[in-house]
């Protein structure tokens, strides 16, 4: 792979940091506008604290020098092991799961660096970095392994014990995840319920020291073995009430991996370094998270919606990936007397993997945004001991929190589809070598595959998101004024975009007068294809009236007026078939 920072030597991306991101809001939703974090250093000399900025420069010259230490360490380290960690496959013996010694070599030098816990908060010892700086981190860890990003990320969950956890779980569970020392991983799956988590079986008897005991077994566990010597931190969902009690009968435990049984690992089509466990609970010990019964409600929502928006972010950090190793190899194969990226049918299929990245980008870092304007707030609000239906009243928890839930699922459904599509591009870039293992890309593309299936699948995601565009796109809806506000910041919007903005209110009236139900769930897909594509046209147009050079004015307008192209066509396509099945 290419060895460069994967931060600094991405031309797209520091165009995107330094121009395309209102820095000044999300520093002052995230820090708070009177900066707390330091202002607690200040009062307590807490070390804890010690980095926290103490204005908007401050904040963001700290995360600016964060994701340069991380481009350079993911770009010039994780990159040039990846292909041995692939290759040189987990071994499972009796319960135990042995890595290759590179996985293992590389996490110990990624400790070192003080970078893994972005999510943390830093009354656990971590950076508590914006939801938007997370996403800018998993599209970097993404690009120098899918695998590896993944450790990090399950990793950060650690930050769902700082938020609702007693003072005796942070230090005792989180404040080790800080520093590596542990991991953490999601256990929610079950051999015979996938995304069906209203039917878990597995359950937890509370004992007389205020204890559970769970019995049960998981399945597609990622990282539920833990890492060499460290340790998982399984977050486990089972159920304290009885069997048919729902979601109201759900909870969240943690529970060490030291007290279950790995019962063996998968053999995967990709991402070889990454272990996915069966987990078998055996009366196994285990503490609750905040109270019973808010387990799907509340713990498990936090859990997955963090994972979604790093599954997001995966895509265009794959798509930036693919997209440098596939310029470097077009530009030096040679056919027909020229380099092959001269070859029009090549250049287009470059051109789109570049726009496609950009379009993914720019909805990632945007649904972090959006999340950033709500929920450290929220976070605030909770530790201050106010009452949750009093949070759920606040008008920024409201509104934004609102807005998250419908762009959450579609940048995860987008990024990871067209991130596999732009990995699918490069390998037919490479032609015949790509089918081969001798080019990275076959790898990038065996590993983008799962991005649309965990996390729960693109269908899930359709599911969830159709009936909150439906009702966010009504006369009032908050998405309307949502996608309204954007398209008002466009002194001019192409006749591209005017034209997608009819085609999709025609297909949201269309798709309310199908009275069957059935019809309506397959159809629905179409729906989530417009509504991401015009979103994603709303966000091209309005970065063109940032961008600071007129060189690179001309490059973007070019590529975002081929994908505002691409994505009228689409939506005439997708408007078609909800006309007509």
């Amino acid at each position: 792979m290419i060895a460069n920072n994967y931060f600094t030597d991405d031309e797209d991306l520091q165009i995107t940091f330094h121009h395309l991101i209102d820095w000044k809001s999300i520093i002052e939703a995230t820090e708070g506008s009177e900066f707390f974090d330091h202002d607690t250093f200040q009062k307590t000399g807490n070390s804890r604290y010690e980095m926290a900025p103490a204005n908007v420069d401050e904040a963001f010259e700290l995360y600016k020098s964060s994701l340069e230490s991380l481009g350079e360490f993911f770009g010039k380290e994780v990159s040039q092991v990846s292909q041995a960690m692939d290759r040189n496959e987990l071994r499972y013996e009796n319960g135990k799961v042995f890595f290759p010694k590179e996985t293992v070599a590389i996490y110990e030098k990624f400790r070192n660096t003080g970078l893994m816990a972005y999510a943390i908060s830093r009354e656990a010892g971590g950076l508590g970095f914006p939801a938007t700086v997370g996403a800018l981190y998993a599209m970097i860890m993404a690009r120098g392994d899918v695998s590896f990003c993944m450790t990090n990320t399950l990793l950060n969950l650690a930050q769902i014990v700082s938020r609702f956890g007693t003072p005796e779980q942070i230090e005792k569970y989180t404040t080790k995840a800080a520093t590596g020392e542990c991991l953490f991983a999601m256990a929610l799956t079950e051999p015979d319920f996938g995304s069906d988590l209203n039917n878990v079986r597995t359950t937890a008897i509370k004992q007389e020291d205020g204890s559970y005991r769970i019995t049960g077994t998981k399945r597609f566990i990622s990282q539920g073995c833990g890492l060499g010597d460290h340790p998982s931190l399984l977050l486990t969902l089972a159920r304290t009430g009885k069997q048919g009690s729902g979601a109201r009968g759900l909870s969240v435990f943690v529970v060490k991996s030291s007290d279950v049984f790995v019962g063996g690992i998968e053999k995967k089509m990709g991402i070889h370094a990454s272990p996915t466990c069966e987990i078998v609970y055996e009366n196994s010990y285990a503490e609750i998270l905040g109270e019973e019964g808010l387990g799907l409600t509340r713990y498990t929502a936090g859990m997955t919606n963090f994972m979604r928006l790093g599954s997001a972010a995966g895509g265009p950090g794959g798509g930036s990936g693919v997209y440098y190793e596939c310029k470097k190899y077009a530009n030096e194969r040679l056919q027909f007397g020229k380099p092959i990226s001269e070859i029009p049918a090549v250049a287009e299929m470059l051109h789109k993997i570049k726009r496609e990245t950009t379009a993914m980008r720019l909805l990632t870092l945007e649904t972090a945004r959006i999340v950033d304007m709500y929920q450290h707030h929220q976070i605030r609000l909770e530790k201050s001991g106010k009452e949750d239906r009093e949070i759920r009243k606040d008008e920024r928890v409201k509104a934004y929190s609102t807005l998250a839930s419908v762009l959450t699922p579609i940048a995860k459904y987008y990024c990871s589809e067209e991130g596999h599509k732009c990995a699918n591009l490069a390998v037919q870039i490479h032609g015949g070598a790509g089918y081969t293992e001798d080019y990275d890309v076959s790898r990038f593309f065996r590993d983008s595959r799962i991005n649309t299936i965990y996390e729960g699948t693109s269908q899930i995601h359709v599911r969830i998101a159709t009936g909150a565009i439906l009702a966010g796109m009504t006369g009032e809806g908050n998405l309307k004024k949502y996608l309204n506000s954007m398209k008002e910041e466009l002194p001019s919007p192409s006749k591209f975009l005017l034209e997608q903005s009819k085609l999709l209110e025609e297909a949201i009236h269309s798709l309310r007068s199908v009275e069957k139900e059935e019809i309506k769930e397959r159809l629905a897909e179409n729906l989530m294809i417009q509504t991401a594509r015009y979103i994603c046209s709303l966000l091209y147009e309005r970065a063109l009236l940032k961008i600071p050079k007129p060189s690179i004015y001309e490059i973007w307008l070019k590529d975002c007026r081929a994908y505002l192209i691409d994505s009228t066509a689409i939506a005439k396509g997708c408007l078609y078939r909800i006309q007509n099945l």
